[in-house]
């Protein structure tokens, strides 16, 4: 019976990988808990987003962080808008005061594809590669 090989061992993950980013936590449950609140499966709301499960499932995952444009687009699927502030570091984590949330318009996209990516191979030219066109001929 022929050697099995030795497999190589994996090095114990660092303390700053263990460690979840601050940040990227708070949008994962923030965007978990609108879906929550909504009442929504992961499939019906990433149906509701235009989106898939799977990129649904990493706007809820603390290992990423999404873009403000895709969080902009949760807020204003769930009726909400997606706001921004800059706080000093010294000030004490204080509560903003309750109020209603105010309904976004929610806008259509500019692109015909409406976020969708063009199918592998499809993307410009129909699928052939770009072709040059013919140099005019001179007369002589």
């Amino acid at each position: 019976m022929p050697e099995q090989p030795t497999p190589t061992p994996v090095a114990p993950a660092s303390e700053e990988t263990q460690r979840a980013d601050p940040l990227a936590s708070a949008v994962a449950e923030a965007v978990a808990k609108l879906r929550r609140a909504a009442g929504l499966s992961e499939r019906a709301a990433a149906r509701r987003l235009g989106t898939s499960q799977t990129q649904l499932r990493r706007m809820e995952d603390p290992r990423y962080l999404p873009s403000l444009r895709s969080l902009a687009r949760v807020a204003a699927a769930y009726g909400y808008r997606l706001t921004v502030d800059f706080l000093p570091q010294d000030a004490p984590n204080k509560k903003a005061p309750a109020r209603p949330p105010k309904r976004a318009a929610v806008t259509k996209s500019a692109s015909p594809s409406r976020g969708r990516r063009a199918a592998p191979g499809r993307a410009r030219g129909g699928g052939r590669g770009r072709r040059r066109a013919a140099a005019p001929r001179r007369r002589s």
